[in-house]
């Protein structure tokens, strides 16, 4: 009987090391080439990035390779504490820290690597765009195969000169240069603890974008070299006080690319975008690019030294949309380029004001059957929350004009009228609303919503607005047309496909007093500009001033353009007159547009069927007595105003002091 069990037990083993072999075998038929140089890793094929036309506009990858006595040893002591502490006594793998990554992932739900530096360099060895179990095995044999290999000092320099820092900086000698315009030779070691920090999260710990968490993940890098010995007490406090300066060097790349490339790793994963050699065909005009960037700093530039100075640059940012296509076509997040830097195009932190407005009219005339000549009451409105809180908004001449036309209230951005409307409509209608315009950032279902009380990016105005130039037709916002892998392969491809979500009708006379706006109304500066083409659009300023906006569309293009400071400051000139988007914004848009209809031409909006033009008295709503004392307005085909005659005459007199109050069940 126990001879039984002792060969059940060994026949057992052997079928466990049998099958263990069988795997291994499976595997190591599997496992790709390692080079006998492993600089032929570095020289791997680069991702290209294309214009629109063709062009190639941005190579990532094909940096210098600089050997280990051209790298700062600052950087090889930091690289290997914040990376891989045991690299220089493991053999590939750190068995002791692949069981506690282990452990954290499955029993306590965190996700942390295991991997060594050697871990690391064999993952690159792996073109591949999914995920499989087995490749974490694989990297492990690759891993041992490159320390039989190769000595620690190689596998180090090749890793030093692979590493991806986010943006466009890739390698060591790419990165020194890219953040502090030195050789990599040359960095300090509060410099070398910083870079070697971001390797954890490149695209998180960006000192440019997120400069706070930068520097706290350096002091944790310098923290473990202290620890391991590397650093003395003295060494570790005099870094973590130097200052940083950064110089960086001006690539060919801009906010557009750095957003296609960090779209492309979202979708492929960040080690095939920087090592796989793709080919991104992107939708950007770089002509249309470098006019948005130079306007956007030029109209800064002249805005900022009529400014109270607040100590702080005044920032701005462009985006560009083809109406025909959806296409973005321009983008700029920043006075001044940084690689990798903030991007404020795309960030949905900055109020837009009364650049909300347009959806809030076009609700209202959906949904409550009024039209641009319908006659509302610009009077002094409190509103109560269902908590009790009083709201009363106020107009920003603050005064009231009594009884106007919706066109004459919207060319007029008043508040009141929008807060009406929006009361009426409800939060949830309004914010329904928002979504159909394709706004996907976080909307809040509060009535001051009616006045922009909500972050929108620049991106998603200028893409919304496009919406009522195609009558509305929505379109969603392209980067990428194409994406190829190294063989030519598509692997990705942008189809487009519209979808009606407005009423051609109304989404018109929206249109119609979006275009009274820039002749008569907030934004008639961008006809002062000398901008003469179709066009419609809307201001938006937010509260106490601190942002300033400008969107408007021409039958080609739809462009957003925001100005403000990063810190929420107040926009006021010397003389103490607040910024406007009538002032701020809009001569920026105009002097960008002047530029661009010279390839992309503006035509007169298409009108579509059911709707007619008539000419009313601004006031009343009524046939104006004399066309030119009175408005043009677009309304629904079968709407003709009574005439005075056929109505009761009217005692309302416009007051100041008039309140109305209404209750919000």
């Amino acid at each position: 009987m126990k001879r039984k069990i002792f060969y059940s037990i060994i026949s057992g083993f052997a079928v466990v090391l049998l099958a263990v072999y069988a795997g291994f075998l499976w595997l190591a038929t599997d496992l790709p080439h390692i080079p006998s140089d492993l600089r032929h890793l570095i020289y791997a094929q680069p991702t290209e990035v294309y214009a629109d036309d063709g062009s190639l506009v941005y190579t990532l990858g094909g940096q210098r390779y600089v050997p280990l006595n051209k790298i700062s040893p600052h950087f090889q002591k930091a690289v290997v504490a914040a990376e891989d502490g045991h690299f220089w006594q493991h053999h590939g793998i750190d068995k002791l820290a692949m069981v506690r990554a282990f452990y954290r992932t499955v029993f306590l739900g965190q996700t942390q690597g295991g991997s060594t530096i050697t871990q690391q360099l064999a993952k690159n060895l792996f073109f591949t765009f999914k995920k499989r179990f087995s490749r974490k095995f694989k990297e492990i044999l690759v891993a041992l195969q490159l320390e039989s290999m190769f000595s620690k000092e190689q596998i180090l320099e090749a890793y030093c000169n692979l590493i991806y820092f986010g943006g466009t900086a890739y390698g060591i000698e790419d990165a020194a240069q890219q953040f502090f315009g030195k050789a990599a030779a040359d960095l300090t070691l509060a410099e070398s603890a910083l870079l070697a920090g971001i390797i954890n999260s490149p695209q998180a710990l960006n000192p440019f974008s997120h400069p706070e968490a930068a520097r706290r993940r350096q002091a944790v890098v310098l923290q473990r070299m202290k620890r391991r010995g590397l650093i003395d007490e003295a060494t570790y406090a005099q870094a973590l006080a130097d200052t940083l300066v950064f110089s960086p060097r001006q690539r060919r790349s801009n906010d557009f690319i750095d957003h296609v490339l960090s779209l492309a790793i979202q979708r492929f994963g960040e080690e095939a975008v920087v090592f796989g050699g793709l080919k991104i065909y992107t939708t950007l005009d770089p002509d249309l690019q470098q006019m948005a960037e130079e306007e956007l700093a030029v109209g800064l530039a002249r805005l900022e030294a009529e400014l109270d100075s607040t100590g702080m640059p005044l920032q701005g940012a462009i985006a560009v949309v083809s109406i025909p296509t959806g296409e973005v076509k321009a983008l700029v997040g920043a006075r001044q380029y940084l690689p990798g830097g903030f991007n404020r195009a795309v960030s949905q932190n900055r109020h837009v004001g009364s650049g909300i407005k347009p959806f809030i009219y076009y609700a209202a005339f959906e949904k409550l059957g009024l039209n641009p000549a319908s006659v509302v009451m610009d009077t002094a409105s409190v509103f109560y929350t269902p908590a009790g809180r009083r709201w009363m908004p106020r107009n920003f001449d603050r005064r009231y004009h009594g009884p106007m036309i919706i066109k004459a209230a919207f060319m007029q951005s008043i508040n009141v009228i929008a807060a009406q409307l929006g009361y009426r409509l409800t939060p949830k209608v309004m914010k329904e609303t928002l979504r159909r315009f394709g706004i996907q950032a976080p909307i809040p279902e509060v009535l001051p919503l009616a006045l922009g009380t909500v972050g929108i990016s620049p991106l998603e105005m200028a893409s919304a607005y496009g919406i009522f130039a195609r009558n509305g037709e929505y379109l969603p916002p392209i980067f990428i047309k194409r994406v190829e892998d190294i063989n030519g392969i598509v692997l990705d491809r942008a189809f487009i496909v519209g979808e009606e979500r407005l009423q051609p009708d109304i989404s018109y006379q929206v249109l119609d007093m979006m275009r009274g706006v820039i002749e008569q109304g907030t934004g008639r500066s961008v006809r002062l500009s000398g901008f003469l083409a179709p066009a419609a659009g809307k201001t938006g300023t937010s509260t106490d001033y601190t942002d300033a906006w400008f969107t408007g569309t021409t039958t080609s293009l739809a462009a957003s353009v925001w100005v403000g400071y990063d810190r929420n400051f107040r926009l006021y000139t010397r003389s103490g007159r607040g910024v406007t988007g009538g002032y701020g914004a809009a001569p920026i848009w105009a002097n960008f547009m002047k530029r661009a209809v010279e390839r992309y031409p503006a035509r007169d909006f298409r009108k579509p069927p059911g709707v007619k033009q008539i000419i009313v008295d601004p006031k009343t709503g009524w046939p104006a007595a004399e066309p030119s004392e009175g408005m043009t307005v677009v309304v629904p085909e079968d709407y003709w105003p009574a005439l005075p005659t056929d109505l009761p005459p009217r005692q309302w007199t416009p007051s100041t002091d008039s309140l109305q109050i209404i209750q919000n069940e």
